[in-house]
């Protein structure tokens, strides 16, 4: 998957958590990579606004041009719940249309010369080095 450079540079920022723009998940005891599917589907619901998500719109979206079902969905959406801990709530499902997050949300942009500067994704183990 080709990540553009404002998303390498973007943090999502919502009660207490931040999903840094190279998929690291930070907050509450959790620092962790997401693998790039998990990344990928909560960056979308982060940045909806609240609005909802739908299966079809997250399927194609982090899956394009593959042939998955709806269990490669509704195993990420576990996936992240069990990653949030007690804020899994914060992903509710809208039963036969898709999903909506439900915390406010804010987005930090930063120079992409300072976020190389402060940390670096391993490319061989994906695991991330601080300067």
């Amino acid at each position: 998957m080709a990540i553009a450079n404002d998303e390498l540079t973007t943090s999502w920022v919502f009660a207490g958590w931040t999903l840094h723009g190279y998929g690291r998940l930070t907050g509450q005891n959790v620092d962790l990579q997401l693998p790039p599917k998990e990344w990928h589907v909560l960056r979308l619901l982060l940045a909806s606004g609240g609005a909802l998500m739908t299966k079809d719109h997250l399927l194609e979206s982090a899956w394009p041009r593959r042939e998955v079902s709806e269990e490669s969905l509704t195993r990420c959406i576990y996936a992240l719940r069990k990653h949030l801990k007690t804020d899994k709530g914060f992903i509710k499902t809208i039963y036969g249309k898709g999903y909506r997050f439900t915390c406010p949300v804010n987005v930090q942009r930063r120079p992409l010369w300072e976020g190389a500067r402060e940390q670096r994704l391993c490319s061989a183990c994906g695991q991330v080095q601080h300067d």
